[in-house]
This record gives C-alpha cells, sequence and structure tokens, in this order.
C-alpha cells in the first residue's frame, strides 16, 4: 500500500478535483477524477451511471 488513490474501476491514479468534462446539469459535480481531468469510470448505482469512488493502494 502506497496511499495512492486510484480510480476503482480501471486502476488508474485518481485525484481529489472536480472532473474537467463534468456537465452542470447531471448534477453536482464528484470529488474525484483521473489525473488528465475526466470523470472517474463509470459505475451503475441508485439513479443509472455515476462515477466510481476512488480506492486507496
Amino acid at each position: 500500500m502506497n496511499g495512492q488513490p486510484v480510480c476503482s474501476e480501471c486502476g488508474e491514479p485518481a485525484q481529489e478535483s472536480t472532473p474537467t468534462d463534468w456537465i452542470s446539469a447531471w448534477g453536482t459535480p464528484p470529488g474525484w477524477s483521473h489525473l488528465d481531468g475526466s470523470s472517474l469510470c463509470p459505475v451503475m448505482g441508485g439513479n443509472g451511471y455515476e462515477p466510481c469512488q476512488p480506492e486507496v493502494l
């Protein structure tokens, strides 16, 4: 374990930053994104698809 947050779906590094590709009509933006600013990978949630939560390795 190195304490690095990663996308729980693809394993790429994640950062605590609002995604740059988030559209306000989708609701409150998530607090995490990939290092390139894109949303974390989608997963099925209670209201359809939503960005996954990061995990710490």
